[in-house]
């Protein structure tokens, strides 16, 4: 895949100056939390993991509809999710979502054209890989699925960053510790 300049300064970033150890610390630390488990609880690990990527790199999280962070002028949309990558072919992920339809009066041919972001930045949080796809790539590639608008990747729609060995650092306290302790206290008026 050739790679565009602004593209190629973003996947630099991503390659050199983001610290991995920490953000999958982090998310192994949230998947593992015994206090979270769920499906509410969701919400609160990817955004967990959201402001660690904003935390341990230079992308600013403003989590706006359509785009997650800011890379400077770029915006950035991140899909996270354990297990994306299929076992059979790891070159291709397994169908995941990328848009709902909740309250949305949009179609498939309406996501399709509509730019929302310049890169999707897909994480697959159990094999440690980060993989980067342009706009114009993503939108051609997604499918209606249920409730939303799924996407699939498959070896030459995607950049893979070269993350180099990944040695997670997790945080000292759960967070579900330190949540329900505010949440304590903020109901004790």
């Amino acid at each position: 895949m050739t790679i565009a300049t602004a593209q190629q300064h973003f996947i630099d970033h991503l390659e050199t100056s983001v610290d991995w150890n920490k953000i999958f610390g982090v998310a192994d630390s949230l998947y593992a939390d015994k206090g979270f488990v769920t499906n509410a609880d969701n919400f609160t690990r990817a955004a967990g993991v959201e402001k660690a990527v904003a935390q341990f790199s230079n992308l600013v999280r403003v989590d706006q509809k359509g785009y997650d962070f800011l890379y400077g002028e770029e915006k950035i949309e991140m899909k996270m999710g354990k297990n994306l990558f299929q076992k059979r072919n790891p070159y291709a992920t397994k169908q995941f979502k990328v848009k709902n339809f909740y309250g949305e009066k949009k179609t498939l041919e309406d996501f399709k054209t509509q730019k929302t972001f310049d890169y999707m930045m897909v994480i697959d949080l159990t094999a440690r890989r980060v993989v980067v796809v342009e706009d114009n790539i993503a939108r051609p590639l997604y499918e209606e699925y249920g409730d939303g608008v799924h996407i699939r990747l498959d070896i030459g729609n995607y950049y893979e960053c070269d993350l180099g060995e990944i040695n997670p650092v997790m945080p000292p306290l759960k967070l579900s510790h330190g949540y329900d302790k505010a949440m304590d206290e903020f109901l004790d008026f």
